[in-house]
Parts: C-alpha cells; sequence; structure tokens
C-alpha cells in the first residue's frame, strides 16, 4: 500500500522519494510470521524452523546470533526505539535480542505503553486506567483514535528515533526504529482517519462466504473456525473490510511523514552520507481476503511486504522484480557495514559492491507453525502431531504451492488468479509443475538443516 509499489490512491510522497534515492525490491517477502518470529528471522538471518520462535511466546533458540553480536563486537552500538518481539526463556517477559539496548520501549502491553501515556500525561492528555484503552477509538466514533497526531504513537517513536541518533551523532550506530503502525486495533489520529474514502477500497479476494473458503482444504477449515479479531464476523463485511482498508491506508500516510522527518533529521545531522537506510514490515495483514483479517496461514497478502534500501553512494532509482527474503537484510546491512556474516545464517547480500543489486532467487519460501500448545486445539481437529502442524509456502515468478507434512498441498496460478482463489494441485496437468515445486521445497529445508518433510503425496500427484 505505498505509492512506488503501484498502489493506485496511496499518498506515500516520503517512502517514494526514498525508493527513488535507494533500491526498491518490488517481490520482498517475510520467510515466517506472526511477529515474534518474522522479527527472530529479519534480526538473525535465520528461518523460523532454525531460530526455533514459533510464536509471539516463545524465546528464540539459546545462542542464536542476531545482528548486534557482530556489530557491537565491531564497535557499532545497536539500540531498539519500540520494540523486537522478543521474550526473555528465562521468564518470558518482553526484552530486546542479546547486543540491543532499549532506548525507547513501546509495545503493546502495560509496560510498552508506559512511556508514551508518560509522554501523552506530560502534555495534558487524559490516560486511561486501563492502559490499551488508549487504542481504542474515541467515544461515538469507528476510527478516530483519541489523541492528536502530533502525540501519536507514531509521533512519538519518530520523536525518539530522532532524539536517538542526535544523542550518538558522532558515534558509529545501528537504530532498530520499530513504528507500530499500520496495526490494529485500526483507528488513526485527525486528518489521517478521514484521509480516504472507504468507498473507493478495492474489494477483498475472497469467497462468497468463509464457510466456502474453509470447504477447500482442512486447514482452512481450521483457520477460519478460529475465535479470535483475525475471523470476527462483525469485521468482515463488506462495509467493515472497506472501512478497516481506508484507516490502514491513513496510518500509512503518517507513518510516511514521520520517514520524511528521519530524514530530515539524517541531514540536519550531517549522516546522510554516511548511513544505510532499510524501509521493510515484519509482514503483512490479509485485511479481508479469504474471510481473514490478520497475518499467517499461506497467502501471499501476509507476506509480501516492502523492501527500500538506501545506498549511501550509490545510484537510485533501480527496482529487483524477482523474489528476495527477509533473512536477506541481516546479510545486506552486515555486508554493507564490511563485518562478517552471521554462522549458519540464510540470507545473501543484497547490494554487492558495484552498481547493481544482486540476482534475487528462484522462489521465496515462508514457514508458518500453528501448532497450539495451550489448548491443542489444530492437532485435535486436524488429527495431527504437534511437529505435523505447520505448513511451507514456495513462491516461483509464477506460482504458489502449499506443502503440508501431513496434509494435501495447494497449487496457485497468480498469473491466472492473482487472488490464490483455485487450487490446481489435482489437475493431472499440473503434475510437473507441482514437482518442480516440491523439488525447490527439499533444497530450501536442507538449507534450512531441517530433516525434508512427507512429500509423498505430492510425488504421487
Amino acid at each position: 500500500m505505498l505509492g512506488c509499489y503501484g498502489h493506485p490512491l496511496a499518498r506515500t510522497p516520503e517512502l517514494d522519494a526514498l525508493a527513488r534515492q535507494g533500491t526498491r525490491f518490488d517481490r520482498h517477502y517475510s520467510v515466517c510470521a506472526p511477529c515474534g518470529p518474522a522479527r527472530a528471522s529479519l534480526l538473525t538471518g535465520r528461518y523460523q524452523s532454525a531460530h526455533g520462535m514459533l510464536d509471539n511466546r516463545t524465546p528464540v533458540a539459546a545462542g542464536t546470533p542476531t545482528i548486534a553480536a557482530h556489530l557491537t563486537e565491531a564497535g557499532t552500538g545497536c539500540h531498539v526505539v519500540g520494540y523486537t518481539d522478543t521474550v526473555a526463556p528465562q521468564d518470558g517477559r518482553e526484552t530486546v535480542p542479546d547486543g540491543f539496548s532499549w532506548h525507547t520501549r513501546f509495545n503493546l502491553s502495560d509496560a510498552g505503553l508506559a512511556e508514551w501515556l508518560g509522554h501523552l500525561a506530560a502534555n495534558g492528555r487524559p490516560v486511561p486506567a486501563n492502559p490499551v484503552d488508549i487504542l481504542r477509538p474515541a467515544p461515538g466514533t469507528r476510527n478516530l483514535a483519541r489523541y492528536p497526531a502530533r502525540l501519536s504513537d507514531t509521533a512519538f517513536v519518530a520523536d525518539r528515533t530522532i532524539a536517538c541518533m542526535t544523542e550518538r551523532q558522532d558515534e558509529p550506530w545501528c537504530i532498530v526504529a520499530t513504528f507500530l503502525r499500520p496495526h490494529p486495533p485500526w483507528v488513526a489520529p485527525a486528518p489521517y482517519h478521514a484521509a480516504y474514502d472507504p468507498s473507493l477500497m478495492a474489494s477483498p479476494h475472497r469467497l462468497v462466504s468463509a464457510a466456502a473458503e474453509a470447504e477447500r482444504h482442512p486447514f482452512l477449515r481450521y483457520w477460519l473456525g478460529r475465535d479470535c479479531l483475525d475471523t470476527a464476523a462483525a469485521d468482515l463485511t463488506d462495509e467493515a473490510v472497506a472501512r478497516h482498508r481506508a484507516t490502514y491506508l491513513g496510518l500509512v500516510a503518517e507513518l510516511d511523514h514521520h520517514v520524511g522527518r528521519l530524514m530530515s533529521a539524517l541531514r540536519e545531522l550531517g549522516r546522510e552520507r554516511d548511513t544505510l537506510v532499510v524501509f521493510t514490515a515484519d509482514h503483512g495483514d490479509t485485511l479481508g481476503d479469504h474471510w481473514s483479517l490478520g497475518t499467517g496461514g499461506f497467502r501471499e497478502t501476509a507476506y509480501r511486504i516492502p523492501l527500500i534500501v538506501r545506498h549511501p553512494g550509490r545510484p537510485g532509482g533501480s527496482v529487483v522484480t524477482g523474489p528476495t527474503e527477509s533473512v536477506d537484510v541481516t546479510a545486506t546491512v552486515l555486508d554493507w557495514a564490511g563485518v562478517p556474516q552471521l554462522p549458519h545464517g540464510h540470507g545473501s547480500p543484497l547490494l554487492p559492491p558495484g552498481a547493481g543489486a544482486a540476482g534475487s532467487r528462484p522462489a521465496a519460501v515462508q514457514e508458518f507453525d500453528f501448532r497450539d500448545g495451550s489448548t491443542g486445539r489444530p492437532e485435535r481437529e486436524l488429527g495431527l502431531r504437534p511437529e505435523e502442524c505447520r505448513l511451507t509456502v514456495v513462491r516461483t515468478a509464477r506460482h504458489s504451492y502449499v506443502h503440508f507434512p501431513a496434509l494435501d498441498p495447494l497449487l496457485f496460478d497468480r498469473e491466472e488468479d492473482p487472488g490464490e482463489l483455485r487450487d490446481l494441485s489435482r489437475l493431472p496437468e499440473f503434475r510437473r509443475v507441482l514437482e518442480y515445486h516440491a523439488e525447490l521445497l527439499e533444497k530450501h529445508e536442507r538449507r534450512a538443516s531441517r530433516p525434508p518433510g512427507n512429500r509423498d503425496r505430492a510425488a504421487r500427484r
């Protein structure tokens, strides 16, 4: 939902300018979801099956090095403004990965909201007794935030990032500035809450009903049958989806404004010419596609994300059209900094020496683990062992292949079917396509150091 990626309505002049100054990666994907595992892959350069973080509540495998481990050893301080969705293995409390310091904490917990709420109170704004209520719509509205734009969480993270840069302007540093937005609850401060007309939003890609969608595969029957915010019927009507999408675009416009502030601060501090700027996300959102609002599963909109890299001293305006992955980001940053790569990393530098960008991959891979250690519901409903509650997606230039260790695969032709609505896996004429993608999956699993799963079902198609 950025202008530089071709969205017809998005007004994102600052990010569009950043793309003109740098390299834009057109088919960039997170390698996993949800937030915690995705950020773990981003900061370790490893696939989910290697770093071991299965959801937002589990820690990364002990001893896994992060980008900060090598940068700090080389004398570059690493700081987080916002959050990384990392939990400490000993007590499960939110923290930051080894090697990072927490300059400013902001995330969706009582402790994570405290600094921002203090900022609001210091500026004369009322603070609710229950901290998370600050994220609910203003009374009598559907999507208007309870705070003005100048005091929003997005403005707060930008303010604190500029402070972090200013405090360290004469030192080498790496700052991970994490903006929560766009993120539910779908509320935005004025004027962003009304910046886009819901009637102009594109309709979601989905079948006629959630029930029709669920009938297509056992995983979808489980996934759409969950009792959670992502599948709440009231939020999935045509009207509600259009409203959510309009607010989402408004939040992107607000974010764009503050990215411009960060770039202006870099120039004012005299650091524009020696700072690598990376703009990306942890994952995407389905926003009503396939009768779901969030992330996870196997849909492309849950994994395809922006990546813009502004490399000082290199010509700008180039576009890489082939698939790239979030594990490539750490490799790219370390390569630019002249620091050794992380051991057992799965990424490759995207901007090697020279004027051009590195070649993309033959396919992008996404892993998703959907086991539920607290309820055991997917295991029970699907008749699977916990380790079988996972899927892997292989996306080539045209096709999306979805592999389950103990369930039938799925295959979609995105050129003929951009919404991934028609499964082709059972059609004899696609047997070779299915086998080719199964071979790519086997190569991925060898690379990720995980024993190959059961592909007998795909081989017999």
